[in-house]
Parts: structure tokens; sequence; C-alpha cells
């Protein structure tokens, strides 16, 4: 392969609407260039200066949930949250044949990786009443964290965490770049699905899943928690924009 050739695939790779080498072999084809057959071919010249990576998937954000955003993050930059004492919460649901949303794109190695929009929609099911081990963990002055789910906003939820003296904490909508939960999940479901592995069974998912946690460290854990404080000023610093991913797109 030509260096002409090459430039052509990296300035290509580079336009908004091309995200896989078969996108970048037509758009050759399109611009009269001599044709490559094989995708291995450009996947190795595209992988000099770019890599393959997944899509973070995030709601759109208006101006004025940015704004809601914002005023949160001031708010909590001023008080000085002490985030340790804060559980997160959120739902994960895990397939037999691998995760869901798997977005992938070819991305410049330097660049940030480009949003992909999602519906924030709410999921039902049954939590287990872990607020006891919760306190032993975190302490008495526990804050829960949980979104704005509208099951989470149902009286009988409401009244559940009055009746338990559970402080919850105020959240602002489309926010999942805060809860640093969606970090672990997505690091859990990496060793789940490692090598693009698949399972028969519902309980080998189980297993799997649970071994899995087991390995999860404690710093990783507490990494995520002393990133905290660095998300809520970057989201000051953007005026509300979402604090990871393509910081223009929206």
């Amino acid at each position: 392969m030509t260096e002409a050739v090459k430039t052509k695939i990296f300035n290509i790779a580079k336009l908004p609407n091309i995200h896989t080498a078969r996108q970048v072999q037509a758009a050759l084809r399109i611009r009269g260039a001599k044709p490559i057959q094989s995708l291995t071919t450009i996947r190795k010249a595209m992988s000099v200066t770019h890599a393959y990576r997944k899509i973070p998937a995030c709601p759109p954000l208006t101006l004025n949930r940015k704004l809601k955003r914002l005023a949160w993050a001031r708010h909590h930059q001023l008080e000085q949250t002490n985030w340790a004492a804060i559980v997160f919460t959120d739902e994960k649901k895990f397939n037999l044949d691998g995760p869901d949303g798997f977005h992938k794109t070819w991305v410049e190695r330097t660049a940030d990786v480009p949003n992909v929009w999602s519906r924030h929609s709410g999921g039902g099911g049954c939590m287990d009443n872990m607020l006891d081990r919760c306190r032993q963990i975190v302490g008495p002055n526990m804050g829960f964290q949980q979104n704005n789910a509208p099951v989470h906003k149902s009286c009988l939820v409401k009244n559940f965490m009055n009746n338990e003296n559970v402080e919850l904490l105020d959240w602002p909508a489309y926010s999942p770049d805060f809860n640093i939960i969606e970090n672990l999940w997505g690091i859990l479901a990496r060793k789940v699905y490692e090598g693009a592995r698949q399972y028969q069974t519902v309980l080998e998912l189980k297993n799997a899943i649970l071994l899995a946690w087991e390995t999860l460290d404690q710093p990783v854990m507490a990494n995520l928690y002393a990133s905290l404080p660095k998300r809520i000023f970057d989201c000051a610093c953007l005026q509300g924009a979402y604090v990871q991913g393509n910081r223009d797109q929206f």
C-alpha cells in the first residue's frame, strides 16, 4: 500500500459519518481510488493513527438540562460533599450472548470518543433490602443515590425510604457520567464477557458474574470515588455539559 493511499484512508477515517473499515472501503471506491478488497488491510492501516473503541451511551442534553446539571455541580462544590458516605445504585442487565448496546467506532488515538444517543428509561425489578449492610460499611450518615426513573419516584419507594430514614441524594436528570457505578458495571461486564465469551445457562452466567465481582479490587472502587470531585469540577467548567466523551456534541 502506497503512502498516498494510506493518507486517503486516514483522511476518510476522520469524517464524522465514517465508523467502520467497510465504510472506508466504500468511500475509497466513491473517490475513485484503487479498490482495496481486504478489510484487514484497511484496519491495519487505520490502526497506526486510530483505535477501535466503544462509544459510550449518553442521552442528549438540552440547555435546560445543562443548567440543572451546572447548578447541581456548583452546589456540591460549595458543600464539599463527602462522597465516601454516598451509596451509588443502578441496575445492570447481563445477557447470555453478550452485553447490550455495544457500539464501536474508529477514532484517532488522541481524540475523545463520540457519544451515541440513548433513551432515558427506567427499569423495574426487585431490590433486596441491603440498607443495613450498607450502613455497616459506610456508616450511620449514609446517603443514597438513585436516578430519576419513575419507579424510584413512586409513593411506595418514597415511603419505604422515609421509614428506613434514608437520606436521598438529590440527583440531576440525564447524568450517567456522574454515577460511578456505571463505570463499575462496565469493568465487571468486561470481566464477565472477556474474550467474547457467551453462556449457555442463567446459572453459568450468574456464577461468572459472582466470580468477576469477587476479583474486583478495592483500589478500583476507591479510585472511582476519588474521581467524583474532578467530575463535578469539570462539569462546572463545561457549563453543565458531559464530562466524558465528545464535549462539543450536545
